[in-house]
């Protein structure tokens, strides 16, 4: 957020080493595969971070847990895709987490940095509204 881009990648890189090796060791851990989606996502390779976070998210709905585990895997497969610029299937990600209780709401996307690229597009600003 501090824009030291050069900084995150190097943090990412390290991150996605660490994440893969822990994936060797337990490579069905749909948490893992989200934290290396997202540092691959910081590393620029958006086919690979949104493979990485499509299956995390895969994985937690196998576990049928919508309380905790489906929704923050939509969260961060949401944050994924805002990272690498395809806002269409962040929003769709982020509309589908709202459907649903959450501790995330409108009034807390409205406030977190991290959606802060997405105030005023028309779609964001309906998905808002709308919930």
């Amino acid at each position: 957020m501090a824009g030291d881009t050069v900084q995150v990648r190097r943090f990412a890189d390290s991150a996605r080493a660490a994440f893969e090796a822990q994936l060797r060791a337990t490579p069905g851990d749909d948490v893992l595969h989200r934290s290396r989606g997202l540092a691959l996502a910081y590393l620029g390779q958006r086919a690979a971070a949104a493979r990485d976070g499509e299956r995390g998210l895969a994985l937690a709905q196998a576990t049928g847990d919508g309380y905790i585990y489906i929704p923050d895997a939509r969260y961060e497969l949401a944050r994924i895709y805002l990272i690498v610029g395809d806002h269409p299937h962040a929003l769709a990600q982020l509309d589908s987490l709202l459907a649903k209780p959450y501790y995330v709401s409108p009034a807390w996307l409205k406030i977190d940095p991290t959606w802060a690229t997405l105030k005023g597009d028309p779609r964001f600003e309906r998905l808002l509204a709308q919930h």
